[in-house]
């Protein structure tokens, strides 16, 4: 996720505070007013949290067999979950989690805006919400709406299928009567350039500064709005969400959230730098007054759940989380061991590899000759970087020298222009192809499923004469 998300029409007009010097009141009847309003105004700020309430939702699965799967999505909500209950003094009953496919959107919006979180959050209380998941980008919308995908969602009808941040951020402001709302989202609309990364199709990420407008709002997204959210090749875990629980924890309960969010946004850019040679830059847009937040502070006046409410709610996934929740998606071993074939099928033309068609056939297959390019690899490459060095933004130059490295069977190199080339271009499938093909020599065939997986997703996409067949194997 370069396209700027669309702003969002109710939390639009950022107020402008200038802040100017040499300006002085005069008369201490004015000097004396204006400190009696600021003390005012910090004494409503600073009014104890009454009560805290949290929605968390977390998708690693789908309905739609279109959109990638994520390996911990799931988990990094239900660690979230017990980070609020355990650590942070959220009561159980005030947690809501929906995990797959209790996370559907029409589950999502009515535990937000009329089943739980409207009925029962009031004026000062503390509401929490996580997502992680896909997002889409405004240009998957014909009126450039940006989404969250939910369990259910259908990515070529996200209007009708998708959780509009709009609608989420209308019922936060109209719906959840209270003015201390803090918005958690580990998900972005990158394309997967490496395997783990959360989002369907590249444009940009959420904007914190558009989404937190008003007082008591804070929003904290994963990523800055040109780059991605990854999973971890650590630890079973996003490396955003786990970093951030690991940093509210350490310090005990009087730790607030701005210290920790920079603890976070260190450690995660760290991480990704080192491990994926790529920047993930974590943002917090604060319109919060008063004293910093603290999750873990007490609630100064818990209260129960009516018996009515309690009664309406259906079952969320807080029962399933008392298991352990698979860190691999169910089925990623089969499209693994479907990749893992080899196949004794010609090699397609020139022509038809320029067109990403199966030439007739119901399967593709990749070897080492479909992405051959005519000429010595070694003179092609020489060719490539001078025309790099006058044109970087160029997408289909970097994916040629990939190809030209792939013959030399360079794959750091090759990998490396692929990825340029996937953020220039992040909607090319010949892209998403040699990059899978690559990760397959690399000797990382989950890596090269899920690059499949989203060439694959992209085909709806695609002209007629340019669509993918449905069986794409490797044949050496």
């Amino acid at each position: 996720m370069i396209d700027r998300v669309r702003q969002i029409k109710h939390w639009q007009l950022l107020p402008a505070f200038v802040l100017m010097s040499g300006l002085f009141f005069f008369g201490l009847s004015s000097n004396a007013a204006a400190a009696e309003i600021g003390k005012d105004d910090r004494s409503a700020a600073d009014k104890p949290i009454q009560d805290k309430w949290a929605l968390i939702v977390g998708i690693s699965n789908f309905k739609n067999g279109k959109i990638p799967r994520l390996s911990y999505a799931a988990k990094d909500a239900a660690d979230f979950y017990h980070f609020l209950v355990n650590d942070a003094g959220f009561r159980p009953d005030h947690v809501r989690i929906l995990l797959d496919d209790k996370a559907s959107q029409r589950r999502v919006m009515s535990e937000l805006g009329s089943k739980f979180l409207a009925r029962v959050a009031k004026q000062g209380d503390l509401v929490v919400l996580f997502f992680s998941t896909h997002g889409s980008p405004a240009q998957m919308d014909l009126r450039g709406d940006n989404y969250l995908v939910a369990y259910d969602s259908d990515p070529e009808d996200l209007f009708a299928s998708g959780i509009e941040m709009q609608r989420v951020l209308d019922a936060t402001n109209k719906r959840v009567l209270t003015d201390r709302v803090l918005l958690i989202l580990d998900a972005c609309h990158s394309g997967a350039l490496k395997p783990g990364t959360k989002g369907m199709k590249r444009a940009a990420n959420f904007d914190a500064e558009a989404l937190a407008q008003g007082s008591g709002q804070m929003v904290i997204c994963s990523s800055s709005t040109d780059e991605q959210s990854f999973e971890s090749r650590r630890y079973k875990n996003g490396v955003f969400t786990k970093h951030l629980i690991d940093s509210m924890k350490d310090g005990g309960k009087s730790k607030d959230l701005s210290k920790a969010f920079v603890e976070t946004k260190e450690k995660v850019s760290a991480e990704v730098l080192e491990d994926r040679q790529m920047h993930q830059t974590p943002v917090l847009n604060s319109q919060w007054d008063g004293r910093a937040l603290v999750l873990a502070a007490a609630a100064a006046s818990p209260r129960e759940i009516s018996s009515i409410v309690k009664e309406e709610l259906e079952p969320d996934s807080s029962e399933m989380i008392k298991k352990d929740l698979p860190s691999v998606p169910s089925g990623a071993e089969n499209r693994v061991g479907l990749l893992e074939k080899t196949s004794k099928v010609s090699v397609l033309s020139a022509k038809a590899k320029d067109e990403i068609v199966g030439d007739g056939e119901d399967k593709l297959v990749l070897n080492s000759e479909y992405f051959r390019e005519e000429g010595d690899p070694k003179q092609l490459l020489r060719a490539y970087n001078a025309t790099i060095r006058e044109n970087p933004r160029d997408a289909q130059i970097f994916y040629k020298r990939a190809c030209a490295y792939i013959q030399l069977k360079q794959w750091v190199a090759a990998h490396n222009d692929l990825a340029h080339a996937q953020r220039v271009d992040p909607n090319s499938a010949k892209i998403y192809l040699a990059l899978s093909y690559v990760f397959r020599r690399m000797g990382d065939p989950v890596s090269a499923s899920r690059s499949i997986e989203q060439a694959l997703f992209l085909n709806p996409s695609l002209p007629a004469d340019k669509k993918l067949p449905t069986v794409i194997e490797f044949g050496d």
